[in-house]
């Protein structure tokens, strides 16, 4: 789904939730508070809605969905690239 540059912001920490999905959130306070482990990590890049963006080119950007599977692979739900810098720190909460 394409959002407005305007939802998006720079950094904040993330976590997975209890469907294994990466969620991003402003402050490290919050992101223990959602996160059903305790665990999270610095996220340096955009995000907005509480997932993290990459750009479409168009002044838009797309929300990624990352799902964390045990054996350590990453799906996107709508089959959109993850990008090498995002998959790695979801990785980190494995």
């Amino acid at each position: 789904m394409s959002i407005e540059a305007s939802a998006v912001r720079n950094g904040g920490f993330g976590y997975l939730g209890s469907d294994n999905i990466f969620k991003v959130v402003n402050t490290e306070a919050e992101a223990r508070k959602y996160s059903p482990t305790g665990r999270v990590v610095s996220f340096a890049g955009p995000h907005a809605y509480g997932n993290p963006v990459v750009p479409t080119g168009t002044g838009e950007y797309d929300q990624l969905a990352i799902k964390l599977h045990v054996d350590s692979s990453l799906t996107e739900s709508e089959g959109l690239t993850i990008p090498v810098h995002i998959a790695k720190v979801v990785k980190e909460l494995q």
